[in-house]
């Protein structure tokens, strides 16, 4: 499998960069005259506008190598958004995306640390989800939690994790590295200690070395298997030794 490369940094883009959803929406006039408009959801594409400055030669040597083994156009890859949560369903923990642990409990409809009434309480087991991503790029696994009762909750990113320390009041707890494995998909989550529970909300998984702000997920994460780059050249300069410019665009979907 391919995958986008991530920088010596740790991150998959540089700001600004543009993101653009293009959607279809396929219209039929009737007898009558009345009309009927339905989206086309296997139209749709997004396009990502990436540059780069300050690139040092290894890592303009990894974005010139990638292009070359995607031929341009002709190979797809995976793509991990550089601003979007990889997580599906994040407000929705009894979707079928979380594995839930043999005993675990969740019960949503809880105030949550914006105002509202859409965090979690966790209880008694663990709760994960898969993504079909690169074991050895630098992931960020974030969340807001607190528990009347005090104690801990662990953060899980692939086989390795860490707990953190959670009070009554709403805190944001991260868990920030680069990761080890050579796997092709990675475990995300959270684990709570048989007969404690926690209240979470904000789950968010990123792939670089800290949080940005939260991002509400549904069906759609940030993880584009199929994408694809959208020209067979790649905008490079070179300003000095160890300094480069580079730009690239991407698109997931067929161009419409």
């Amino acid at each position: 499998m391919r995958y986008f490369p991530q920088l010596e940094t740790g991150a998959m883009g540089q700001y600004p960069l543009r993101r653009v959803r293009r959607m279809r929406t396929v219209s039929n006039e009737m007898p009558d005259g009345r009309g009927v408009k339905l989206p086309d959801a296997a139209a749709a594409t997004t396009e990502w506008q990436l540059k780069w400055v300050g690139l040092t030669d290894g890592e303009m040597e990894t974005l010139a190598r990638f292009f070359d083994d995607v031929a341009g156009r002709l190979h797809t890859f995976t793509f991990l958004d550089p601003g979007a949560n990889l997580l599906c369903w994040s407000e929705d923990l009894e979707r079928g995306v979380w594995e839930k642990g043999p005993l675990v409990t969740v019960t949503g409809g809880l105030a949550d640390p914006f105002g509202g009434t859409r965090a979690w309480r966790v209880a008694n087991g663990s709760l994960i989800q898969t993504l079909n991503v690169p074991g050895w790029f630098y992931y960020c696994v974030s969340m807001y939690a607190r528990s009347d009762g005090g104690g801990q909750v662990t953060l899980v990113r692939g086989g390795e994790t860490a707990a953190r320390m959670v009070t009554r009041q709403w805190r944001r707890l991260t868990f920030a590295a680069q990761s080890v494995g050579a796997e092709e998909s990675v475990r995300f989550g959270l684990e709570v200690a048989s007969g404690a529970a926690v209240e979470v909300f904000g789950l968010q998984v990123e792939p670089q070395i800290a949080a940005s702000g939260y991002k509400k997920t549904a069906a759609r994460g940030g993880v584009y298997p199929n994408a694809r780059l959208a020209e067979d050249r790649l905008y490079c300069t070179t300003a000095g030794p160890g300094r480069h410019e580079c730009g690239l665009d991407i698109i997931h979907g067929e161009r419409f």
